[in-house]
């Protein structure tokens, strides 16, 4: 896109043509140089890279001026000119694509044979024969039919490495030759002292800028704060509470989020300023100087639920503040069931004013054609992470009880909803030498919306299960399960082995236990408490994950059903469980390499 760069933008200062050095016989050389020729008698082959972005439409204001193209086309024409013009042996794509990006290019576009993909943050977990996700296009030949999919993880947590084998003779890949792994950074691995300096050096420009932002204490939480962009949660209502207190002053009804956008969530323990900076969606804007800011929209009841259906309809999520809303997950086209601002019922035809990030604001655009009742948009130049800083530290120290944050059922669906509330899920050690840990977890059903009252008594999930595991290997994180992970809709199912879930989790989680969850009526909570025998446990600095998962649940309850001679009626019926987003949870356990315990749960 370089080229189809206009001379008179800002953008033309900042992205420089980059001088790119090879690497030749060992050593780094521009075109040109002495020895970057091949030598005679050394049997040589080529490899053509080529990169790929998203462009997805949350991202395009970000590009302007520059235009992303349709990566599936671009990745056709490309791979073309790469095997007939410069008559590359090898092909490999750096993406920064969606996961289903990538599948379809190497479904559909013949001889990539490798993709190195980065921008959903997920990693590749080896398989038992040390390969990545391996795709087949069964319409050409055996041995030119293969691309290899890898993908290393988010923050330097892990480095690829993949061991390609070509035949220079036949002139094709060694599959069966060729392996791929990934390596865990931790402190066993020394810093480079001068990547360090160079860091350190950012550093000082940001605190010159920021001043204590990487030593300040805003605030303190008793709890992992959880980033769970596919279901209501704590951190996710923390931050859409946050909108919508700083908007309310311009008359702002309600306001709209979606915890997605964060790229991680919180340990227990003190926040600083620069936790929170990191964690949320910035996409800096070097022209304004500035990061995500507030913006405000009118949207008349109407054009709201049709938006509402269409984030359900394609099985996304986002957090509410002011708004209760509830849906049927089976119900099409249109899902919604009831909006409300504090308890009064959303009209269709009156204007609402809203507040959102500007992430979502930058969805809405491309879509606003389809959204007739969208209007005044506007930008209120508030950032967004000082904000929810303020918000933070206004309600220091967070915990599990505070009534304006926790999760409470602000989106509900029509059908049974069991939820795992993991800021309630603790952990201690028990008995001589602590060789016994016991582990406590509050399950709540935060289903059945739109009950009559005098259905509530009636309806209630039947008797479920709630499965206790544990990673047996602390020290290796490589084959981690990532459980608030949502697996996208577009991934084909023999594809998704290499994100497993807890529904069939890898070798190396181990069952503990298998819990009864009582039958539960609208709202009921229990709490479910087991002891675990650690002592067989070997001691790691490293800690250990347990991991659990909560069965789906079956019940009775009620659904309105349209007569024949008009209305509805409501009708009670066997049911099953339609959300299963919000019915896992994990907690970290440090074992002190000595005895037992370093600290409670993380």
């Amino acid at each position: 896109n370089y080229r189809y760069l206009p001379e008179d933008t800002h953008l033309s200062e900042k992205i420089k043509r980059y001088e790119i050095f090879y690497l030749v016989d060992g050593k780094f050389l521009k075109k040109g140089q002495g020895g970057f020729l091949p030598q005679e008698g050394v049997e040589y082959f080529k490899v053509g890279v080529f990169g790929l972005s998203t462009n997805e439409a949350a991202y395009q204001f970000f590009f302007d001026p520059v235009r992303v193209l349709n990566p599936l086309s671009e990745a056709r024409k490309t791979v073309l000119h790469l095997r007939r013009t410069e008559k590359v042996d090898v092909i490999i794509l750096l993406s920064h694509l969606l996961d289903e990006d990538d599948i379809a290019i190497a479904q559909g576009v013949s001889s990539v044979d490798v993709i190195i993909g980065g921008h959903s943050h997920n990693k590749v977990i080896p398989n038992e024969n040390h390969q990545p996700i391996v795709i087949k296009r069964p319409e050409e030949e055996e041995g030119v039919n293969t691309t290899w999919l890898a993908k290393s993880g988010e923050f330097a947590k892990y480095v690829g490495q993949m061991d390609l084998v070509f035949d220079t003779t036949n002139h094709k890949m060694l599959w069966n030759k060729s392996q791929y792994s990934l390596k865990q950074i931790d402190k066993r691995f020394e810093e480079d002292p001068e990547i360090k300096s160079q860091i350190e050096s950012y550093k000082d420009q940001l605190t010159q800028k920021y001043k204590d932002i990487f030593t300040d204490h805003v605030a303190d939480t008793t709890m992992p704060l959880v980033k769970s962009g596919t279901s209501e949660s704590y951190l996710g209502n923390l931050a859409v509470n946050a909108i919508y207190e700083r908007t309310q002053e311009l008359g702002v009804q309600f306001a709209i989020n979606n915890s997605e956008f964060f790229s991680h969530g919180f340990v227990p323990g003190p926040i600083r300023s620069v936790d929170i900076y990191n964690a949320l969606p910035l996409i800096y804007d070097p022209i304004k100087d500035m990061s995500w800011t507030i913006w405000t929209f009118n949207m008349d009841g109407a054009t709201l639920k049709k938006a509402m259906d269409l984030v359900f309809m394609l099985g996304r999520f986002f957090d509410v503040g002011g708004l209760e809303i509830i849906y049927n997950p089976d119900q099409f086209p249109e899902k919604v069931v009831s909006l409300k601002h504090h308890g009064e019922e959303i009209l269709d035809d009156r204007v609402y004013k809203i507040a959102s990030s500007q992430g979502i604001i930058e969805a809405l655009k491309q879509v606003k054609d389809e959204l007739p009742g969208l209007t005044n948009i506007e930008d209120t130049h508030v950032e967004l992470w000082p904000v929810l800083r303020e918000y933070f530290k206004g309600h220091s120290p967070l915990h599990s009880e505070d009534s304006d944050i926790k999760v409470s059922g602000r989106i509900r669906t029509v059908q049974p909803d069991l939820t795992l509330l993991s800021e309630h899920t603790k952990t201690h050690f028990m008995g001589p030498e602590s060789r016994h840990m016991e582990i406590s977890m509050r399950v709540q059903n935060l289903g059945y919306g739109g009950l009559l009252p005098e259905e509530v008594e009636k309806a209630q999930t039947d008797p479920t299960e709630l499965l206790v595991y544990y990673d047996a290997t602390p020290e290796d994180t490589t084959d981690d399960m990532d459980p608030f992970n949502s697996g996208t809709q577009f991934m084909p199912a023999r594809l998704k082995f290499w994100r497993p879930k807890l529904d069939s989790p890898p070798p190396s989680v181990k069952l503990i236990e298998k819990l009864l969850v009582p039958s539960l009526k609208k709202d009921e909570l229990t709490e479910v408490i087991f002891d675990w025998d650690i002592s067989s446990l070997a001691p790691s600095e490293f800690p250990y994950t347990i991991y659990l998962f909560l069965k789906r649940a079956s019940g009775t309850g009620f659904i309105s059903v349209p007569l024949e001679a008009g209305g509805k009626s409501r009708k009670f019926i066997k049911m099953e469980e339609s959300n299963l987003e919000n019915n896992k949870a994990k907690v970290f356990v440090y074992l002190d390499q000595k005895v037992h315990p370093k600290n409670n749960s993380k």
